[in-house]
């Protein structure tokens, strides 16, 4: 075998090794739009919400919970959502906003108006730093 095989090897474990390191957190999701609940069209990263691109689902955001920032998690930071329940919303989202501090373990999925992906009430999804 040579050096450059083995080496190969090498960096293919450590990066297997790297990705199953990547905790996933369980939380509670629910949507928000934007001018509801206190919710403006600037969240706080700063960053405008533009209307048109998310009514044409351009724009994917989340808000999370203080205590996930806690936890590893940052403002800009893409993450990859996974639900059972409701297909729609899986994939990668990225986190533009924060939630209220009494809050724990929660996310919130910002969504057009008259267009929310099938959310019922509260559902739970999984969550991971995307790669």
């Amino acid at each position: 075998m040579t050096l450059r095989k083995v080496m190969f090897g090498a960096l293919v474990c450590v990066g297997v090794s790297l990705a199953a390191e990547t905790p996933t957190h369980t939380l509670t999701a629910t949507k928000y739009h934007p001018g509801m609940g206190g919710a403006g069209w600037v969240p706080a990263s700063g960053d405008r919400i533009d209307k048109g691109r998310l009514a044409r689902h351009e724009i994917r955001w989340v808000a999370l919970s203080h205590d996930m920032f806690n936890k590893g998690y940052r403002m800009g930071d893409t993450i990859e959502v996974t639900c059972e329940r409701l297909p729609a919303i899986n994939g990668k989202w990225v986190v533009k906003d924060k939630m209220g501090k009494r809050l724990r373990n929660r996310i919130d999925f910002l969504l057009p108006r008259g267009d929310d992906y099938g959310f019922a009430g509260h559902i739970t999804v999984e969550i991971r730093k995307a790669r």
